[in-house]
């Protein structure tokens, strides 16, 4: 009998064991899942993301590290636009990646500061949260004015710049008086001063420089006083000669106008500057006009007039600031074109 029980409960639990192996093979396996993925803890995406408190959003991320990436990008910039106006695909990459950096800047910034003042906000405290958002919106409107005003019209004048200048319309050079005179004619556009310099290489017997000219870009007018200048010739204006044109002139060692000619000057100009840019560039002309030894007055009135407008100062006064050193009168009997600068010179009204 208790064999009987035992074998009894063998049988049964080697059943038991069987259905339970079963079950077992026929659960479905689980697969430990892994942990949930935290948010990333790195401020920038935890600013982006408005996790940050509205004080430090504003404060520290958007003031004080602006002001740091402010510096470093002016920084940049300063070592890609060395020399620049030399180089205007220089000048172009420097403003492309200036502005492109603060763009990003100024937009992961504001994009923070607004969600963050938006969880501010929600928490009961409404007035720094809404003094928050006004700050960005203003700040978002400041940003695409510069854009609009500054970078974009900057960015068309270099590339009028890189092809070919043609607003400033073409010029030439030519040789006269044998060869002892280069006349010039047209816009002064990139590279004409390295035209010039070819010329003066070429050409052993010039001794005058003839100018006409509208004027066109600073940076080669420049160049092309220092190029008068280091190898001693006269200028001399039969017609008119302005704006930019006025540097190349008073490179001269001798400076000739015909009594019938013009000179005129106005403040430098550029499009999309602002007015701190404008301000510099209006400094820097004074001091270029002083270094050629005009005074500090006739300097300041010649930066006075409007890139729009003109300033054409008197004969007596271009010969008393010794922008002039002889005023030409031209014979009746002969072609302006045929009036020699150089000694021995014409019949002069006014000299120095």
């Amino acid at each position: 009998m208790a064999d009987t029980i035992c074998n009894h409960a063998e049988t049964s639990g080697d059943r038991y064991g069987a259905e339970r192996a079963i079950a077992e093979a026929l659960a479905p396996t689980v697969v430990p899942m892994p942990p949930p993925k935290l948010p990333a803890q790195n401020f920038i995406a935890r600013h982006w993301r408005g996790e940050l408190s509205l004080a430090r959003a504003y404060w520290v991320n958007h003031l004080l590290l602006g002001t740091i990436a402010s510096v470093a990008v002016v920084g940049l910039a300063w070592l890609i636009e060395r020399d620049a106006t030399e180089q205007p695909v220089r000048w172009l990459i420097a403003l492309l990646v200036t502005w492109s950096l603060i763009i990003a800047f100024s937009t992961w910034a504001m994009v923070g500061i607004w969600r963050s003042a938006t969880a501010y906000r929600r928490s009961g405290k409404r007035y720094w949260g809404a003094a928050a958002k006004l700050a960005v919106l203003l700040g978002a409107i400041q940003l695409a004015l510069a854009v609009a005003s500054a970078v974009i019209p900057q960015a068309i004048g270099i590339c009028e710049i890189l092809s070919g200048d043609t607003r400033l319309g073409p010029h030439q050079f030519k040789a006269q008086n044998n060869g002892t005179m280069l006349d010039f004619s047209g816009g002064i556009t990139f590279g004409t001063a390295r035209e010039l310099e070819l010329m003066l290489n070429a050409m052993d017997n010039v001794r005058t420089i003839r100018l006409n000219s509208d004027g066109g870009r600073v940076a080669e007018a420049q160049k092309m006083a220092e190029l008068i200048r280091a190898r001693g010739l006269s200028t001399f204006v039969t017609g008119h000669c302005v704006s930019a044109c006025t540097i190349a002139f008073l490179g001269g060692k001798q400076r000739y106008l015909l009594s019938t000619a013009k000179l005129g000057f106005h403040q430098p100009y550029f499009p999309g500057m602002t007015a701190d840019a404008k301000r510099s560039a209006i400094v820097r002309e004074q001091i270029r006009l002083q270094y050629f030894g005009l005074s500090r007055a006739f300097a300041e009135r010649a930066n006075r007039a409007s890139p729009s407008d003109m300033w054409y100062p008197e004969l007596d006064e271009l010969v008393r600031e010794r922008v002039v050193t002889a005023v030409v009168t031209p014979q009746r009997s002969k072609p302006e074109t045929t009036v020699a600068p150089a000694p021995p010179a014409p019949t002069v009204s006014a000299r120095l």
